[in-house]
């Protein structure tokens, strides 16, 4: 098993004292140990985490030092490396220290460290590991002026800040190739001319209108200036923190699930991505995540056992149906793909085109398979009953879809990534119904949304743009009335929004994950184990928020990797993860007809054509298409 790299440096004083001692706070699941001890030397203003990694397992749990106390619950049994260091996005620092200890089962070690050499270090924004880049403010970075909010108008709403001054060729988005006087305006007009994705009768990227042919002219002059090939590489300074509640971060835990893939997946320079986006459950609480370019990874969350299923290398979206245990997930360029753990065996659906492939996948309350098909502006079926495939055609200008989920009343919703909405299909009418839910004057990117228990769609603002502080928002689809909140975190590109059992509202920006309470109207934030984006939650049955660190899966050495943070500790039942039976992610569990047929191990073949092709190209020759294919709008 591999080690994390911050686990192995030396030198360092150790502060540990080792007992077996009975729990006092709460019980602890039989079969597993307790960590608990005390640190000295702290300041208000600094907040220390204690980070355990079970070298064995390639599992790791971390709790927030709060009044100079912090206790880890249910560790699994084993040798772990204990570390004491800053939470992530803190602009108060420390010297780390580390221990060793051994936790056995239905024991309680402790471990006591002092805080030392506390100072104001420089940190920068966003969930990317920046090691080697200066860090500088915004301002210098991007000094203000018309180029300036000509790009944050037009670029900020799918690039970080770091994205532009990070002067170095490393694999998409932490780095990018340098452009100079004569790359930097073709760059500007692929984003913003010609059909999107290359699909003829598409619109662009981004509105035209946000960038006339004087500001595109102004952008480019001002991309040449401060980001030209000689450019330092450098990355946007950390300002400010978001205010925190130490009562809700005493109670809180997070566990660590990590696959280390072969070394040949392992380099950060490759253009494949390996990283994974999100997880899922199986009935029987094991977590599945598909890791792009190396495999499927199955993980027993109450052992830590994990089991790759090599040679399936998975996208964006991964979906355990619960009926047969059959694991469908994205594949590049095929519609989806559909593995039968048992057999090994994987049907490989596609469309004959390679930006057919699906990003999403969510089931109805019928057993079918619904599926954002986002490099062509479409969505997917797969029917069960008869075991094929199809797609419209969205007659909704820029309905990219990304994220996809079925309400309460068995509509299909999806955000529209590129137009600032969200859209809903009627899978009985064929009916389009478009919200626009973001009203900035600024393209936008739309990621992944929920629906809470009174048919509420929830969904985000991802990138940093101007405002600096990403969006969340509520849509009642009856009256079209749009609820916005913003996120209180520095350019924190939320991805994602799911209301959990109660209502509340999972968020998972840079660094964090942040819970809306509708009620209070206030957000509470929880900084995660390492700097990372944490793309979408899935929520389990007994209160689990399960995520991914996607960037630190790829530029931190996670891996593929499934983490799940416990609000409160004291109230796990268990560590398998299961869907609730009401669960947007689980309007499975009201199917009630035949099983699905078998995996046959082939490859499928969709229709060639949508369901609505002539309704669509009456609507594309309605609007009408530019020189380069582009839809006019």
């Amino acid at each position: 098993m591999a080690v994390h790299k911050t686990l192995l440096r030396i030198g360092t004083a150790l502060f540990v004292a080792l007992g077996l001692l009975s729990s006092a706070q709460a019980d602890v699941l039989s079969g597993y140990g307790q960590l608990s001890g005390e640190v000295t030397g702290s300041e208000p203003g600094v907040l220390p985490v204690v980070y355990a990694y079970n070298p064995e397992k390639d599992v790791a749990y971390t709790v927030f030092v709060i009044n100079g106390k912090y206790r880890a619950v249910n560790l699994i049994p084993g040798p772990y490396y204990v570390e004491l260091r800053p939470a992530v996005d803190q602009l108060e620092s420390f010297t780390t220290k580390y221990t060793k200890v051994n936790v056995a089962a239905d024991t309680h070690v402790t471990a006591d460290f002092t805080v030392e050499n506390i100072n104001m270090a420089p940190n920068y924004v966003n969930g990317i590991d920046y090691p080697d880049a200066k860090i500088e403010p915004y301002d210098v970075i991007y000094p203000p002026g018309p180029g300036r909010d000509i790009l944050e108008r037009t670029c900020h709403g799918c690039h970080a800040v770091n994205f532009f001054p990070y002067n170095s060729v490393r694999a998409y988005p932490a780095g990018r190739a340098p452009h100079d006087e004569f790359s930097w305006p073709a760059t500007v007009d692929r984003m913003h001319k010609g059909p999107a994705f290359g699909v003829p009768g598409k619109a662009t990227l981004f509105d035209a209108n946000l960038l006339p042919p004087a500001d595109r002219d102004t952008l480019v002059e001002y991309l040449i200036e401060n980001f030209g090939p000689e450019s330092e590489s450098r990355v946007v300074q950390l300002a400010s923190e978001p205010e925190l509640d130490e009562s809700a971060l005493e109670k809180a835990q997070f566990i660590d699930y990590v696959y280390h893939e072969a070394e040949e997946y392992a380099d950060p320079f490759l253009k494949t991505n390996p990283w994974p986006h999100q997880v899922d459950f199986d009935a029987d609480g094991n977590v599945w995540i598909a890791y792009t370019a190396c495999c499927i990874v199955r993980f027993d969350p109450r052992t830590g056992e994990s089991k790759a299923f090599e040679g399936h290398g998975g996208g964006h979206g991964v979906l355990v149906d619960q009926t047969d245990g059959t694991v469908w997930y994205s594949g590049s360029g095929d519609a989806v793909r559909r593995l039968d753990p048992e057999t090994g065996l994987v049907d490989y659906w596609e469309f004959g085109d390679t930006r057919m492939g699906s990003n999403t996948q969510i089931f109805d309350t019928k057993g079918n398979l619904w599926m954002s098909l986002l490099g062509r502006g479409a969505i997917g079926k797969w029917d069960r009953k008869t075991d094929s495939v199809m797609y419209w055609e969205n007659p909704i200008v820029r309905s990219r879809p990304y994220g996809i989920i079925v309400d309460r009343k068995d509509k299909i919703w999806w955000a529209d990534y590129h137009n600032g909405g969200v859209s809903r299909f009627d899978p009985e009418t064929e009916e389009y119904k478009f919200f626009q839910v973001e009203t900035d004057d600024a393209a936008t990117a739309m990621r992944r949304l929920g629906v809470d228990s009174k048919n509420m769609i929830w969904t985000a603002t991802w990138g940093s743009r101007g405002h600096q502080n990403g969006k969340v928002y509520r849509l009642n689809p009856e009256t079209g009335e749009v609820l916005e909140r913003k996120l209180g975190i520095e350019y924190s590109n939320p991805y994602n929004a799911e209301p959990d059992a109660d209502d509340n509202v999972w968020v998972a920006p840079d660094n964090y994950l942040s819970k809306y309470d509708p009620k209070a109207d206030s957000f509470t934030h929880y900084p995660i184990p390492i700097r990372s984006d944490t793309l979408k939650t899935t929520i389990s049955e007994n209160g689990g928020i399960w995520f991914i660190y996607r960037n630190a899966g790829k530029f931190a050495g996670f891996g593929g990797n499934a983490t799940v943070l416990y609000p409160d500790k004291d109230k796990i039942t268990t560590l398998a993860a299961h869907h609730s039976e009401n669960s947007p992610g689980y309007f499975l569990s009201k199917y009630r007809g035949p099983m699905a047929p078998k995996v046959k191990g082939e490859v499928r073949t969709g229709p060639a054509v949508a369901q609505n092709a002539d309704a669509y190209a009456a609507w594309v020759k309605a609007r009408g298409v530019d020189d380069s294919g582009a839809l006019l709008e």
